[in-house]
């Protein structure tokens, strides 16, 4: 776990990545990105194209395993993702809304191997197409994935840690996520 810490800790460094509302505990870190690939199609409409700039989502890893360490139970596991990421999409709104780049950003973008039940969330998943990108994320996500696994029983198989977008526009998340002021 130091060691991850460790590497987190320069990754968020040399990333560029910024916290949402950390104080308030948010589960997301994020940077603004020129989405540069084929056109992405979602279901309410909204074509997302290269030039586009969207807001890219990363999850505090270290921060979900410290909270997960004493849970044992796989299913209680990803609950608990699921319910901090709920909790954490407001917040998602908020940044957005106060950037000075919100009007330009078209949506959110995250790359994850942990993409079943997202669309309960908002999210639309999308195949990463280019090859060599599926591989390198792949590279780095499998190795967090077996350490947040180890010593837990195996539910998950190799063939199941296949990194996907998970996207979502601005405008789902506004109808889904903006609170009452």
């Amino acid at each position: 776990m130091k060691v991850w810490s460790l590497v987190d800790k320069i990754y968020f460094y040399y990333s560029r990545l910024e916290y949402v509302n950390q104080a308030e505990g948010n589960i997301f870190r994020v940077k603004l990105l020129t989405y540069r690939g084929k056109e992405l199609l979602l279901s309410n409409g909204i074509s997302i194209q290269s030039k586009d700039t969207l807001l890219k989502i990363h999850l505090h890893n270290c921060l979900l395993m410290n909270e997960m360490l004493h849970m044992e139970n796989e299913t209680k596991r990803a609950l608990y993702v699921y319910k901090r990421v709920e909790e954490s999409m407001p917040g998602l709104v908020d940044f957005i809304r106060n950037h000075p780049q919100g009007e330009t950003i078209k949506g959110i973008i995250g790359i994850t191997v942990l993409h079943r039940g997202v669309s309960r969330l908002g999210f639309e998943v999308k195949d990463i197409e280019n090859g060599y990108y599926k591989k390198l994320k792949q590279l780095y996500m499998k190795p967090l994935f077996i350490l947040c696994h180890l010593n837990k029983q195996q539910g998950w198989k190799e063939k199941n840690l296949v990194p996907k977008f998970l996207i979502m526009s601005k405008e789902q998340l506004l109808s889904r996520y903006l609170q009452d002021a």
